[in-house]
């Protein structure tokens, strides 16, 4: 199972267009197969802070992830809403 953190700094004029984007992208994420979990949260003392907290099957689920609409999407209209680069923490767990 691959595990990942997605960090994101939202700029705080663009909170609420991130907040509908990343809304739709858990929505169609969730519904893939090979996904196990896909939830979004905010860190509490870091406003306009969020990590996706994200659970893959296995390499290939993740992969067709990454090449969907909605996270190229997403991903594309990042740049005008991130404040810094989005920071990914992958952790891979045995079965």
């Amino acid at each position: 199972m691959i595990v990942l953190q997605a960090y994101m700094k939202v700029k705080p004029e663009k909170r609420e267009e991130f907040l509908g984007e990343a809304q739709s992208l858990v929505q169609h994420s969730r519904a893939e197969e090979g996904n196990v979990q896909y939830d979004l949260f905010e860190k509490i003392g870091e406003e306009n802070t969020f990590v996706m907290l994200e659970q893959w099957k296995d390499e290939e689920a993740m992969k067709f992830h990454n090449a969907t609409d909605h996270f190229q999407g997403f991903v594309a209209k990042g740049k005008e809403l991130l404040n810094a680069p989005l920071d990914v923490v992958r952790t891979e767990l045995a079965e």
